[in-house]
């Protein structure tokens, strides 16, 4: 099995079971959750990469805000604005590129708040948004184009237009959707 296999199998679970706010308590805040926890050794510092796996401690510096804690060594809840930084590939800069983040949504959001829209922009430049009407895993795809793609790495904003808010006493956290990987390519 691929690591890309495992981490889709083990986002499946997390979205069969639901919102993790029914289970546990959690008072993160997403904007201080880009670190690795204080039990692992901070890795070195890696140049940007076009391709984060949310559960890689070695980019989790380019998961700038809106990031929660890594859940299960898989994946990481978002709020309902987050923001991530890539690396901008060989070509791009000339040809426009593609952005793909790979994502879940848990079955109790979508009871909880119907139909969920995703926005994104790079380096302010708006992405077309897209409305997602079932839980499980699923992928935002979109092109970007080369004007958009300047310098050598790039911010990526995303914004739902609906989440989960803290449940008192139960989670203090904002869910969002549970995010797996997020990756710029050349056309």
């Amino acid at each position: 099995m691929t690591t890309g296999t495992i981490s889709r199998s083990l986002i499946a679970v997390a979205v069969a079971i639901g919102c993790s706010a029914c289970d546990s308590k959690h008072t993160e805040d997403p904007s201080a959750t880009t670190a690795p926890p204080a039990t692992a050794p901070a890795p070195p510092p890696s140049p940007p990469a076009s391709v984060i796996h949310t559960n890689d401690l070695k980019v989790a510096t380019q998961l700038l805000s809106g990031f929660y804690n890594i859940e299960a060594n898989a994946w990481r809840w978002t709020a309902g604005k987050f923001s991530a930084s890539l690396a901008v590939p060989p070509g791009a800069a000339q040809n426009g590129g593609t952005l793909t983040f790979d994502f879940a949504i848990a079955d109790g959001s979508i009871k909880k708040l119907g139909d969920i829209t995703l926005s994104a922009s790079v380096n302010g430049t708006a992405l077309p948004p897209a409305k997602y009407t079932k839980a499980g895993n699923t992928e935002y795809t979109a092109s970007i184009p080369a004007s958009a793609l300047t310098g050598d790495t790039v911010k990526v904003d995303f914004a739902l237009d609906k989440s989960v808010p803290p449940t008192p006493g139960v989670d203090g956290r904002q869910l969002g959707v549970v995010a797996s990987s997020i990756a710029l390519k050349s056309k």
